[in-house]
């Protein structure tokens, strides 16, 4: 054909993720700490690469994405 070279891309991918923790003093020897954490925190969606191979019928589409939905976690640590 007379495609230029390199017409299939993909998205830009950038990672935002978040976390925050506070330190309770329960006692003059023990701690409470509490801890969050966001992965994805703008739940954004980055597709894979368009498949290269235009010979097939699945040819330039984007099939799928690269990475999770937002995730969050937390924890609690006592220390004595």
């Amino acid at each position: 054909g007379n495609s230029g070279g390199s017409i299939l891309r993909g998205d830009k991918q950038l990672g935002v993720d978040f976390s925050i923790f506070k330190v309770f003093r329960l006692a003059e020897r023990s701690s409470l700490s509490f801890r969050a954490e966001v992965f994805n925190l703008p739940n954004s969606a980055y597709f894979l690469n368009p498949a290269t191979n235009i010979d097939i019928a699945s040819g330039g589409r984007v099939t799928g994405t690269s990475n999770t939905p937002r995730q969050i976690q937390f924890g609690l640590k006592l220390d004595f």
